[in-house]
């Protein structure tokens, strides 16, 4: 339960918002939704400016919201930057961090050089469907009672919210790096392993590579407006971008993680794929079995794609090359962490 020493009771559309230092909803028994800071100005319907921390001094507000916003649109941003609403001081920001749901502790980095994301902490919902992930970063400080397997309630301070990173990151800039989204596989230091990185993987399955993010913002603003009891029902509301097919006989963890995702043949029906449709920038939406694969096509196959994405400049889930629509690279490395196989 929440602290009831710090909520307030706000009304919209019939709705109950808890405004604790942040804000939940519940729409349904098991699932409550809180604003992991202090600041109530996108419950209370206010613009990027009035909570989103940009890149700096020059850069649109938009630079602190999810998608392709950094570099002219050339570099993708996975969830959003949320700024403080007090400083000390010296200048350091004081706002506290809340988990945005009930959850168990997945992972704690404690060390700033260790990661992009600083001091960072990523929570596991397995109450809710699917079972999602949230990640804080950039954090001056992680609570003690923040510990890998520890229990967390809806609303509950994690964290101080801070600067820290393995880059340097203003004072006048800090802020909260928020994100909500899927894991691609329980085998990414496998994948890891295959590949010539330069320093060592610290952060075992909770990698930025392995985790996919949604956009925040839609997702509450849904959730406020109640048109969704689960995330699964959001999920599969999202438009789909890509549809691949990938010729493979290995059954993905993520189908065991996410069975609301995922759809299996009979017991007795022969299968030889997967058809993996993909939402928003890559987040997947359903993976499942086929029989439509063919000996003499290859390993994958784009089935159909949205050409609305076309003249995107990140993230780009197909391309064409040599005159055939092919997967992009950033298709083909989520299909490698999905599959654990190196794909052509």
């Amino acid at each position: 339960m929440m602290n009831k020493g710090h909520q307030f009771l706000i009304f919209f559309c019939n709705c109950c918002f808890y405004l604790t230092k942040a804000f939940s909803l519940e729409v349904a028994p098991n699932f409550q939704l809180s604003w992991p800071t202090p600041n109530p100005a996108f419950a209370q319907g206010m613009g990027y400016s009035a909570f989103l921390q940009k890149t700096g001094p020059g850069k649109a507000f938009s630079s602190g919201s999810f998608g392709c916003v950094r570099n002219n649109g050339y570099k993708f941003h996975e969830g959003l930057d949320l700024y403080p609403l007090k400083r000390d001081s010296k200048g350091r920001a004081t706002d506290a961090i809340y988990s945005a749901m009930e959850g168990v502790v997945s992972h704690v980095n404690n060390v700033s050089g260790y990661s992009a994301y600083g001091k960072y902490i990523v929570l596991t919902h397995n109450q809710v469907k699917p079972a999602l992930y949230s990640l804080y970063g950039h954090l001056a400080s992680v609570d003690l009672k923040v510990k890998v397997g520890a229990k967390i309630n809806v609303a509950q301070e994690i964290g101080k919210m801070g600067n820290s990173a393995s880059y340097s990151i203003p004072l006048n800039r800090s802020h909260l790096h928020f994100e909500i989204g899927l894991r691609l596989t329980n085998r990414f230091q496998d994948w890891f392993n295959k590949k010539s990185f330069s320093t060592i993987n610290r952060h075992g399955n909770y990698s930025g590579f392995n985790l996919v993010g949604i956009d925040p913002l839609p997702f509450y603003s849904e959730f406020r407006k109640k048109s969704f009891k689960m995330p699964v029902d959001y999920i599969k509301s999202l438009p789909q971008e890509a549809k691949i097919r990938v010729k493979t006989s290995v059954i993905p963890d993520f189908t065991k993680r996410y069975p609301e995702l995922s759809h299996f043949f009979p017991e007795n029906k022969k299968w030889n794929g997967w058809e993996c449709i993909f939402g928003p920038y890559g987040l997947p939406i359903t993976l499942q079995q086929t029989d439509q694969c063919i000996a003499s096509e290859p390993d994958l196959k784009v089935i159909s794609y949205d050409q609305q994405n076309d003249d995107r400049k990140c993230r780009k889930l197909v391309e064409k090359r040599n005159g055939k629509i092919v997967p992009a690279e950033q298709m083909k490395l989520y299909l490698e962490l999905l599959f654990g196989l190196k794909l052509g």
